[in-house]
This record gives structure tokens, C-alpha cells and sequence, in this order.
């Protein structure tokens, strides 16, 4: 009799175990990529589902506020706090099928003690004090938040960094690709410190790479994220509409037109927006926090001093002019050095542009 009741309680601790263990669910959510600036690299939350509760909510760190004062001038100051927020599921859903965004979920294979330490250091980051963090555009974002708490606040997560042979600008290109000139402004913005070659661990600040890196890491003897599961299975998938005006077109059309019309309004026009271009440029890698947006050689050609240069324009000081345009005209060959030597990357849109500045300083050396 004894040993049927051991075997009996046995058995019920069992049961309440494995009950215990499926009440509580965490996934991983990731978002598809969109065609709007804030969207064209996808996004990453975490689903945690209770079914004894019967809640089902979403831990976002990709929260932030356009009423912001000053907004735009704190973000790119780097200076500018996004935090974690709480959704309700269904709700988030139904969001994201309105702007045709697909959603993908992998369940998480963690035991009930991890599934309770993540919890609990989500409920600790969820405290008013501490759920504000300063947003860092490669380094700390919704997606390495997951990550360092995937890494840092579950046991026995084994996961290996490799090389991937490719550095920040090279991933940032391949998804920017579909809105050209957004791309054409990252390239020009971010600076040299982008160009190193990175690790799959780095890498994993994009969405779709910590799905895919996740599913390579083990726990439990098990990969750490299952395999995806569309959850708007039947979501039509809409494609970019076709830029016909790219950045490349735009510049290679305009240095035809300076070259052939000769007209002096448009030469200084251009250079007048070159110079408010280098200035953007250099006041932010000057004071701005981002590390991405230091050691910026686009200066060189996209250069503030360019403002002298117009103001030489109307002036008798043929001299000096033809000096700083000869100045102008190194940076230009410099610039050229820095990019086929790989120190900083570029857009091909670059490089027209970088043809009428030289062909602009050459007449300015021949001005008599």
C-alpha cells in the first residue's frame, strides 16, 4: 500500500511538474522589415504567455516617443532614451497586419527555472527607473537587449561566436537597398568606425541574425529558439515600389548638366550644398555620442570649407581662390585613397558627385 501511495505522489509530481512547466510560455518575435526609415531593418520583441493567467503579452524595447522634444536633434546627438514597454499581444497583431508587416515566432526551449530568470530580470528592467535606456543604433537596440539577456540571464546557453567577413555597412546596405536614398544618407552619415569586420554575436543587433543565431545556440541540449512559425500565414507580401530617381541617376544627371550648361548659378548652388552638407556632417561627428557616426572621411570631399569656396566666388582673390581649390582637389584624391584602400565605405552615388566637385575646382584653378 505504501508503495502504490509513493508511486501515486510520484506520479502527481510529475504531472504538476510538467504542467508547471508548459503554464508559462516565451518566444521570440520577430518583425519583417518595412519600407519606412524606422522599419527597413525589421524588429524584435518577446512574447511571454500564461495560460493558467490566461495573459498573453509582448516585452518591447523598441519604445520611443516623435513627441520627444527636440526630438531629431537628441537622436542624432545620440542622446535620445527609447524604453521597454508591455503590449498586448492580439493587439500587436493586429497592428502589424494592418501595415503588412509579416511576424514570426520561435518558442523558446527553457526550463521553468529559466523561463523564472527571465522573467524576473524583465520585471526588474520593467520598474519606472529603470526601464528607460540610452539607444544606441548598432549596440544597443531592441534586438542586442534580447540578446545580452538571452546570453547573461539564462543558465547554460552555449553559444560560439564566428567571423562573418563582413563589417556594419555591409549588413546596413543590404536591407537599405530597397530605399536608395535612405541609403545614400547612411552612407554619407556614418562614418569609418562602421567599416571593421564583425562577429556573429555583433551582428546580431539586426532582428532577422538574433532569430538565426538563436537557433544555433543550444541549452538543455536543445537549440535555444525553435524554428520560425509565420503568424499571419496569410499576409500578401507587398513590394518596394521601384525608385526610378535613385541617388546615382540624380548625380550623374546633374554633373552632365554642370558640365554642359556651364551655368555659374548652378555651380555655386551645388557648392553652397555641399558646404550646409559638410557642416551637418561634421557637427555631428563632432558632438554627437553615436560612435557610428565618428572618423567620418566622407569630410573630405563633403567638406564645410566648401563655403569659403562660394564666398570666393565673388570676390577679386584669384589667387587664393585657385589655392584652396587646389586644397579642395587633394581632399577629393584623398578620398578616393580612403575608399579603394577600404578604410571607410561609400555609395556609388558618391561618386559623381565627387567627379563635379573635381571638375568644379579645376575650373576654379584655371580662373583668370
Amino acid at each position: 500500500m505504501k508503495k502504490q501511495i509513493f508511486i501515486l505522489i510520484s506520479a502527481l509530481f510529475v504531472v504538476f511538474a510538467a504542467t508547471a512547466q508548459k503554464e508559462t510560455k516565451i518566444s521570440l518575435l520577430t518583425f519583417a522589415t518595412g519600407f519606412e526609415s524606422h522599419s527597413i531593418f525589421g524588429h524584435t520583441a518577446l512574447r511571454v504567455q500564461n495560460t493558467l493567467e490566461n495573459t498573453d503579452i509582448v516585452y518591447n524595447f523598441g519604445i520611443f516617443d516623435f513627441d520627444t522634444p527636440y526630438f531629431l536633434a537628441k537622436f542624432a546627438g545620440g542622446r535620445l532614451d527609447y524604453k521597454l514597454g508591455i503590449e498586448d499581444f492580439e493587439r500587436m497583431l493586429l497592428t502589424y497586419k494592418y501595415y503588412n508587416r509579416q511576424v514570426f515566432e520561435q518558442e523558446l526551449n527553457l526550463t521553468q527555472k529559466q523561463k523564472k530568470a527571465v522573467l524576473t530580470h524583465l520585471e526588474y528592467l520593467y520598474r519606472p527607473e529603470n526601464r528607460y535606456y540610452r539607444y544606441g543604433f548598432l549596440r544597443k537596440n531592441c534586438s542586442t537587449e534580447l540578446r545580452d539577456i538571452f546570453i547573461s540571464e539564462i543558465e547554460n546557453v552555449t553559444y560560439t561566436p564566428t567571423a562573418t567577413n563582413k563589417t556594419y555597412r555591409s549588413y546596413l546596405n543590404d536591407y537599405a537597398k530597397v530605399v536608395p536614398w535612405f541609403k545614400f544618407g547612411i552612407n554619407l552619415a556614418l562614418g569609418s568606425t562602421i567599416d571593421k569586420k564583425i562577429n556573429t554575436a555583433e551582428l546580431m543587433f539586426l532582428p532577422d541574425y538574433l532569430s538565426e543565431e538563436l537557433e544555433k545556440a543550444t541549452v538543455n541540449n536543445k537549440p535555444l529558439a525553435q524554428k520560425q512559425k509565420k503568424l499571419l500565414p496569410n499576409l500578401e507580401t507587398k513590394k518596394a515600389s521601384p525608385w526610378k530617381i535613385t541617388p546615382l541617376i540624380f548625380f550623374c544627371f546633374l554633373f552632365v548638366l554642370l558640365i554642359l550648361g556651364r551655368s555659374k548659378v548652378l555651380i555655386q548652388t551645388f557648392t553652397m550644398a555641399i558646404a550646409i552638407a559638410g557642416t551637418i556632417i561634421f557637427v555631428i561627428s563632432m558632438f554627437s555620442a553615436h560612435p557610428e557616426v565618428q572618423k567620418n572621411y566622407n569630410l573630405l570631399w563633403c567638406n564645410p570649407l566648401y563655403l569659403v569656396s562660394f564666398i570666393l566666388c565673388f570676390t577679386q582673390h584669384k589667387k587664393v581662390h585657385k589655392t584652396f581649390a587646389t586644397i579642395m582637389l587633394l581632399g577629393i584624391l584623398a578620398t578616393f585613397g580612403v575608399w579603394f584602400s577600404n578604410i571607410q565605405g561609400y555609395d556609388l552615388a558618391f561618386i559623381p558627385i565627387c567627379a563635379t566637385l573635381f571638375w568644379i575646382n579645376l575650373k576654379q584653378m584655371q580662373r583668370r
